[in-house]
């Protein structure tokens, strides 16, 4: 798969579904704000890591890819593409992984504009690094 921006895709989502990701991100995101009040804040840091929208996202885009082929399809459109939502949602869950990680050591040592772009590099090249990795390796 080639990644590029693509503005036609734009058309074919509806502000209903950006609406709902949006609602429910933010749920997530104070129902672990909530957890860090009652535990602390380095397991709460680590929770938002998660992608809290990902299940709507691959629902969602599964529904819009099957709507398109119209009835009477078996699905494998949609199926391909929930799959191709995970990947990418696995390989920026990893990125975030190491973007935790590089802020967690260097926000205490160092001020907050050296730590934070230095942690956004981090996920930045975890993440690109996890997609190439894939792209290169070459199924049996």
């Amino acid at each position: 798969m080639k990644i590029k921006f693509d503005p036609s895709a734009l058309r074919e989502s509806s502000w209903g579904g950006h609406v709902l990701r949006f609602a429910i991100g933010g749920l997530v995101t104070a129902g672990v704000g909530l957890f860090t009040k009652a535990t602390d804040a380095k397991a709460g840091g680590l929770l938002l890591a998660i992608p809290s929208i990902v299940p709507l996202g691959i629902a969602l885009i599964t529904r819009l890819q099957n709507k398109r082929l119209g009835p009477g399809h078996a699905g494998d459109r949609g199926r391909h593409a929930a799959v191709v939502e995970a990947a990418g949602a696995s390989f920026g869950t990893i990125g975030l992984l190491a973007f935790a990680i590089v802020a967690w050591q260097l926000l205490p040592r160092t001020r907050a504009w050296i730590a934070l772009p230095a942690a956004t590099v981090a996920w930045a090249a975890v993440a690109t690094s996890v997609w190439l990795m894939r792209k290169s390796h070459k199924p049996a």
